[in-house]
């Protein structure tokens, strides 16, 4: 039996290419897929089609009227913003009283977080603010479908690009329902070395590549700007620098055999 895949964010950075690879899925039967948006939002380059509907859905409305906007979906994807994570909760309260809902794959798509680091001072109120709409699942008993990703191939490496993650997250909530409650996922698609990455550059370029040492002072600045992100920045050097990823721990499914552009070819990007 097909079932039914909601996404919400669709016009995002993660969004925008899951979509893409979603509605490729429904064309072929494979799924049902509801694309939730702002009332009078314009989806360019989205059109409804068979096995493809569009769906108005507003965060500010109270949670029977979500109960509503979401019924008849199995699997909800969030590839929700910042500005909208605050709201996460709320949609998770509709979604756990969907008797059709199987599982939620929250709008986090971040590296690995353990207990220490919840419970740092400085890093621990912004994994919080991240994790909203995660701990609200597991307070309420919704299925789970976390995944985990390296930095995108946006910003900087230890890389996972991000259609690489749209690919995978398609064909992960293309799966059946119940097969992916509860289980997670790492989508990681470079594991460079500081080292490989000096070497690429320099053959990249023709020359030695300059190196910028990272000092205590500029990790302590960095754990002082709370407002960009910066000890989740410095959370994933840390864990870079001592290899303490645990994207391959037991039980957590990593996702291979993606085919997309080379390590090199993501870094010349970064030229651009």
């Amino acid at each position: 039996m097909v079932h039914t895949v909601g996404i919400v964010g669709v016009t995002g950075n993660v969004g925008k290419p899951t979509t893409k690879y979603l509605i490729q899925a429904a064309s072929e039967g494979k799924i049902k897929l509801v694309i939730f948006h702002r009332e009078g939002s314009k989806l360019d380059g989205i059109e409804a089609s068979k096995n493809v509907e569009q769906r108005p859905i507003n965060f500010e409305d109270p949670v029977e009227k979500l109960e509503e906007a979401v019924k008849g979906i199995n699997v909800f994807i969030s590839a929700v913003g910042f500005g909208a994570l605050p709201r996460e909760p709320k949609l998770v309260d509709a979604l756990s009283r969907s008797a059709d809902l199987v599982t939620y794959v929250p709008s986090v798509y971040s590296t690995t977080w353990n207990s220490k680091d919840f419970a740092d001072p400085r890093t621990g109120p912004i994994l919080k603010f991240l994790h909203g709409g995660w701990e609200r699942a597991k307070e309420k008993g919704v299925g789970l479908t976390p995944i985990y990703a390296g930095v995108f191939d946006l910003y900087f490496f230890e890389v996972g690009t991000l259609d690489h993650l749209a690919h995978s997250l398609a064909n992960i909530a293309t799966s059946n329902p119940s097969s992916i409650a509860n289980k997670s996922y790492s989508v990681v698609t470079f594991w460079p070395t500081g080292q490989e990455l000096v070497d690429l550059y320099t053959k990249i370029h023709g020359k030695p590549t300059t190196i910028k040492p990272w000092t205590p002072e500029d990790r302590e600045a960095f754990m002082n700007d709370a407002a960009s992100f910066g000890p989740a920045k410095v959370g994933y050097w840390d864990k870079w620098e001592s290899n303490g990823f645990e994207y391959e721990r037991e039980g957590r499914v990593v996702v291979e055999g993606y085919e997309g552009p080379g390590l090199e070819e993501v870094a010349r990007g970064f030229l651009h």
